[in-house]
């Protein structure tokens, strides 16, 4: 199995490089991760080679089912997603995989099932899933695609082998983007470094102009945490008030950078928020106060989902920033 053609994540690919080669792939494996991290690339890229007629180089990309399998037309690859607003897998769209998954490959050696799972799938659909898991049809491949395997449950994690992607160097990734989408170098860079290599933001973010408005105002609110006064933070936040859209993506760019400090603060090296300098400068703050400022971000995009008052939670998020902070 070759997945070279995916960016970073040596010890992923390498795992799953073996395993094919050995004649032992799981019968059941979890992608999870951030946003844009590549989960759904990686999930078609297996799913190809599993098809593949070329067993020493697959997927070779050639033969006539690597062209099927890329074209979303091989028989033997089934994708399988949810539906409302938080893609979350059903109990019906289950039924129907096990209704399915009994049948024999048509062309293939394996059944390949691609399922997205969403933010959150309902335990009774789960458990109906976990039933196929538990006692896999011969031949049958499931590719669990979701961000967080902590959102499944335990018996079906049990059950499979997860795996965890992140974003690639920052200099990879600019590389691709330059090779792949024709941008300038410089600006290439410049992405990379907003959006901590991942490939998925950093092509948001050209086609969305917004995305450096966040970036921006993330940095300046972050700043804002640690300075002496409140002023600086109230004034980083204000433009948040007319915005839902631009709250959402700096509430999102905040976790990623308040996680950053409590990386760095911690000796790592592995950062995603694109702001390293504001990171390394909250990672003065006690272990406690950092921990208490990265529940701040979740908490106010759940508020930001129940359609609160802009204005009011506004205000509200600096005060718990600054006071998660210790200030």
């Amino acid at each position: 199995m070759d997945l070279s053609r995916f960016l970073g994540n040596r010890q992923v690919k390498e795992a799953l490089c073996s395993a094919f080669s050995a004649g032992r792939f799981p019968h059941a494996i979890v992608l999870q991760g951030d946003p844009g991290c590549g989960k759904r690339t990686l999930a078609l890229l297996i799913a190809q080679a599993l098809v593949c007629r070329d067993k020493e180089r697959a997927p070779c990309g050639a033969c006539p089912s690597c062209v099927r399998a890329a074209a979303g037309s091989h028989p033997d690859i089934r994708l399988v997603e949810g539906s409302g607003t938080t893609r979350s897998l059903t109990v019906a769209a289950v039924k129907e995989v096990i209704a399915d998954a009994y049948r024999r490959p048509e062309e293939a050696d394996y059944s390949v099932y691609l399922l997205f799972l969403g933010e959150k799938t309902l335990p009774a659909a789960q458990n109906k899933l976990l039933k196929l898991i538990e006692d896999p049809p011969e031949g049958a491949v499931f590719l669990l695609v979701c961000q967080s395997a902590e959102q499944l449950l335990p018996t079906i994690r049990s059950r499979a082998q997860c795996f965890t992607l992140r974003p690639p160097e920052e200099e990879e990734a600019a590389a691709w983007l330059v090779a792949h989408k024709n941008v300038e170098p410089d600006r290439a860079r410049d992405l990379a470094a907003l959006c901590g290599g991942n490939l998925g933001r950093m092509q948001d973010a050209l086609r969305d102009s917004g995305e450096q408005e966040a970036y921006d105002l993330a940095r300046a609110i972050a700043r804002g945490v640690t300075a002496t006064g409140e002023h600086a933070l109230l004034a980083a936040a204000a433009p948040l008030q007319k915005d839902r859209k631009l709250c959402r993506e700096v509430l999102t760019r905040l976790s990623l950078l308040f996680r950053d400090a409590c990386v760095l603060r911690e000796g790592g090296t592995a950062l995603l928020g694109g702001a390293p300098q504001e990171a390394d400068k909250l990672g003065d703050l006690p272990k406690k106060r950092l921990m208490a400022l990265c529940q701040v971000p979740e908490d106010y995009l759940q508020k930001l989902d129940r359609n609160a008052n802009m204005a009011l939670l506004v205000t509200c998020l600096c005060v718990s920033l600054r006071q998660a902070a210790g200030r």
